[in-house]
Order: structure tokens, then C-alpha cells, then sequence
């Protein structure tokens, strides 16, 4: 192990893990971690799906019980083998997945964990705290101060919901802090918000573990990176000392290569695949554009750009309230997905686990949920014939697990490949996808990139929203910027700069 492992100064252990494994059935998930946790730093925990970073987040947390070793935090009496130990040791963990209640106000969200804790469980003293002005400070704190503290957290947009969550740091005493990958549902400008709170940790001497894929933000917040691969730490680095090529290199075991252009248009006479015109729907007003066949067009923002309704009301899952769309040159009106999906459109929801896929659901029965019809006969469902497509799906998306495996238990790049194969099974002509890579790996990225690119090659119409401006750049042929629901500008991919997306989306002017 690099000499990493403990920073100059010798400061203050906060957690050991010594020897820790944790098997699953068939799965080795972790073997033999040795890894600690200091007062005052940030321990990035890296690696591919699968590794075993989500599982150290777990045992850490104590979610679940290590099979061998043990995890020992300062001052608590004895290793960390369940939730109540990690409550009293004083560990906090944020998760991916923000826990929301969606009928509790902002305000109630923000104490849920007091009131777990059994204090302030009165009534009229919580109703004093929706208008309370540490309330609106904490909210403040985390981008969400302009909201009304006592609105339903159900309006919040995934970003929001995910800054919500992270809110309860400031109000539960912890000595450390997990985030799993929490800003994998943040968009960029959540994560000058998420960069001061994580600075105010570390100033508060807070051991704070962030487990990401993303490079950028591992650069931008990490004092020491762990690397982990199939359940072994590979290696501990300071992230002063090292690069993101260097650790994506020990997250995959080869070098990533820049992935190419997408491919060129083809030559065609025929009218685009999907035209847009005056659409208003949402916070998006009098959007018009076109995708040809074969095109890649993203549409990049920030959060309430409007970039998100524009997705959904071409594909049928939010009515418009004006403007038209044709399809091949014929208008149509998509009133639900179903039409949409008829009419050769299909969507990929930015937040899968909600919308994507079925939690109760196996792969194979997630992935043939839009094409039962052409699996079934006389209304009877052909299992034979079902059960062959799905393990060709699964070979072709190189998907882990088989088809019997609960999708809900993969990791997040193997659900997404999930969804969209199950999308791509409908043949679609027009494809319209919503943050796409939100919450995968490196790894799994590039897979999906390629994927994307693939729809190119085949004379798809493409349609990618995201939050990040140099996957608009990597991925598409043209970029729209939406500001304030309108577009502010179009930018040919092959001649633009992250730069340029950002000073547009951000109301500047591209250099």
C-alpha cells in the first residue's frame, strides 16, 4: 500500500477497517480491506461497477455486518456491526438515492432525523420550524433557500431532492460522513454548494468518506483517493500527487481512451425524424428544433431550464401547452407514452430507479415490459420465446446478471443498460434520452456512449439532455443551451467549448 495511506502530520484516526470482507452469494464483494479515516480530510473511495466501494459504504454505516475483520471508530466501545453501533459511533451516511419523504414538507425533511431521534416530536414545536429561520438558513445552505420551507418535498426535481437530503448533515452530530455517491443526482450547480458544506466538515475536523466515479468532483473535494477493483484495494493516493487518468487506470485495469466523434450524418433528402416548433411545456417556452436521422442533438441547462420538460413532452410524457411536433413531416399529438411509444418514441427517464424499471422485477421481465405484445399469443405469454430474446439483450448490453436476478439489486450502470435496453427492444426511430449517465461509472459511461452512437449508425433520431457540458460535446453532433425555458443558443459540438455551454447556460457570453 502507497505510503498515502497516512497523510503527513499524523493526524488524529478517526476510523480503522482492518481485514475486511463481506461475501454475497457467488459475489466476493470485499476481501481483506485495511483502510483508515482521518480527522479533518476527505477519503475518496473509487472504482467501477461492482468493486465493492458501495458494499465498504454499507459495512461502514453499518447497513451490514462484515463476514470477516472488523471497522473500529474512535471512542466507540467495540467494532461497528449494525446501524444502532453506527449511530451511537457517530457515523452519518448520505445516500445515491435521497431519502425523502415526499408528503413532509422541506422543513420536516430537514429534522426527520431529530425526530427519529425521539426529540422535538411535538407538533406545534415542528410547525414553529417551517417558518423557523434556521430552517430557511439550512435550506439556504444547500441552494434550496429561495423554496418555501413548507412546500411538499414531492415538487422538488431529483437535484433538489438530493441537496434536501444533504441538508440533515447540519443538523445530526456525526464524526463521519459518508456521501455515496450523493451528487451523482446534483447537477453542477448544486456542487458549489455541496463543495461548502464538505469544507465546513473538514474545518469541523469531520473524517468525511465521498465515494464517486466522477473524476472532476474526486479532484475538486478529495485529500487521499482509495481505489478499489473486484473487492481489492488497489491502491491509496494523494489526489495532489496524481491525475484522473492515473486513477481511472486502476478503476478499470486499462487505460480509457477519448471516445471518437459521433459518427457523420448520413446524406438524406427526407424530412427530419422529429421537428419541433413553439413548444412550451413546463418551465420550457417556444422551443423549436429539429433531429435528423442519424443526428445526436442534446439540450444542456441548468436545473430549471426547462431542459427536462422538453424530453418529456416530445416523448408523451407531459402534455404540452402549445407548439407542435411532427414526426417523418406529419404532426402529431402524443397524449401519453403509449402513443408515444406506438408512434416509434421512446423515453429514458433521468431517475430510474423511480421510473425506469420495476423494483419486484427481474431483468427478463423488465426488459421485455415494452414488447410483451410480440412475445405473447392469443394474449398467453411465450415463455420460450421470451426468455431467448432476453439472454440475447443480456449478451448484447453486456449486462450483469442473468434473467432471473432482481434488477433492483445491480449496480446503477447495469440498471441503466437495463432500461434502455428494454426501450431499444421497441425499435424505436426517435430516442430520447434524460441524463443518460446520471449515477454510473466510468466504465459503464463509456458503454452507453457507444451504445448511443451505435443509434447513429442505425439512422436513429437522437435526443440527449444533460447537465454536463463536456458529455453534450462528447456525445452529440449539436448542442442546445435552454436558459430561463428558451434557447439561448445552438453550438456545432465540432467547433464548441465546455466553456462556451457554461457561459451561455449561465446567462455570459461564450468566449
Amino acid at each position: 500500500m502507497s505510503s498515502a495511506d497516512r497523510p503527513p502530520g499524523s493526524p488524529r484516526v478517526v476510523f480503522s477497517a482492518r481485514g475486511v470482507g463481506r461475501r454475497y452469494p457467488g459475489v466476493r464483494a470485499l476481501e481483506g480491506l485495511d483502510l483508515d479515516g482521518y480527522a479533518g480530510e476527505v477519503l475518496a473511495v473509487c472504482g467501477a461497477n461492482g468493486a465493492g466501494k458501495s458494499t465498504f459504504a454499507r459495512l461502514l454505516a453499518g447497513q451490514e455486518a462484515p463476514d470477516d475483520g472488523e471497522i473500529r471508530v474512535e471512542g466507540h466501545d467495540g467494532p461497528v456491526t449494525g446501524p444502532a453501533d453506527a449511530e451511537r459511533a457517530g457515523i452519518l451516511l448520505m445516500h445515491q438515492e435521497p431519502l425523502v419523504v415526499d408528503d413532509f414538507s422541506l422543513a420536516e425533511n430537514v429534522w426527520l432525523y431529530r425526530l427519529r431521534a425521539g426529540s422535538d416530536v411535538r407538533p406545534w414545536k415542528l410547525a414553529r420550524r417551517g417558518d423557523d429561520p434556521e430552517t430557511r438558513r439550512i435550506l439556504g445552505d444547500v441552494g434550496l433557500g429561495d423554496l418555501d420551507p413548507r412546500m411538499p418535498a414531492r415538487q422538488l426535481a431529483p437535484g433538489q431532492r438530493q441537496m434536501l437530503a444533504l441538508s440533515r448533515a447540519t443538523v445530526t452530530p456525526h464524526r463521519v460522513l459518508i456521501l455515496d455517491e450523493t451528487t451523482a443526482s446534483t447537477s453542477e450547480e448544486h456542487f458549489k454548494e455541496i463543495e461548502r458544506m464538505v469544507a465546513a466538515e473538514r474545518a469541523a475536523g469531520t473524517a468525511v468518506v465521498f465515494v464517486s466515479h466522477r473524476m472532476p468532483e474526486v479532484f475538486a473535494l478529495a485529500d487521499r483517493i482509495a481505489v478499489l477493483r473486484n473487492g481489492n484495494l488497489v491502491d491509496v493516493v494523494r489526489a495532489a500527487e496524481t491525475d484522473a487518468g492515473h486513477v481511472t487506470t486502476m478503476m478499470i485495469g486499462e487505460a480509457v481512451t477519448a471516445l471518437d466523434r459521433p459518427p457523420a450524418l448520413p446524406e438524406t433528402a427526407g424530412p427530419p425524424a422529429l421537428t419541433v416548433r413553439g413548444l412550451s411545456a413546463g418551465s420550457a417556452r417556444d422551443v423549436s428544433f429539429d433531429v435528423a436521422k442519424g443526428e445526436v442533438v442534446g439540450v444542456y441547462g441548468l436545473v430549471g431550464s426547462g431542459r427536462s420538460s422538453v424530453a418529456r413532452s416530445v416523448s408523451g410524457q407531459q402534455r404540452a401547452l402549445a407548439g407542435e411536433v411532427s414526426l417523418d413531416g406529419n404532426p402529431v399529438v402524443l397524449r401519453s407514452p403509449g402513443e408515444a411509444l406506438r408512434r416509434g418514441v421512446v423515453y429514458l427517464t433521468e431517475d430510474r430507479r423511480r421510473e425506469g424499471f420495476v423494483a419486484d422485477f427481474t431483468n427478463g421481465e423488465n426488459l421485455t415490459l415494452s414488447t410483451l405484445g410480440s412475445s405473447s399469443r392469443l394474449g398467453v405469454l411465450r415463455r420460450r420465446r421470451e426468455r431467448a430474446r432476453v439472454t440475447e439483450l443480456i449478451k448484447r448490453f453486456q449486462i450483469k446478471g442473468g434473467p432471473d436476478v432482481l434488477t433492483s439489486t445491480l449496480s446503477g450502470g447495469n440498471q441503466q443498460k437495463v432500461c434502455l435496453a428494454k426501450w431499444l427492444e421497441a425499435d424505436p426511430e426517435v430516442v430520447v434520452l434524460d441524463e443518460p449517465t446520471k449515477g454510473i461509472d466510468v466504465g459503464a459511461r463509456l458503454n452507453i456512449y457507444r451504445i448511443i452512437h451505435d443509434l447513429c449508425r442505425q439512422g436513429r433520431a437522437v435526443l440527449v439532455v444533460t447537465s454536463e457540458a463536456e458529455e453534450a460535446l462528447m456525445l452529440c453532433h449539436r448542442v442546445l443551451v435552454l436558459r430561463d425555458g428558451q434557447v439561448a443558443a445552438e453550438f456545432d459540438t465540432a467547433d464548441a467549448t465546455t466553456d462556451d455551454l457554461i457561459r451561455t447556460a449561465l446567462g455570459g457570453e461564450a468566449a
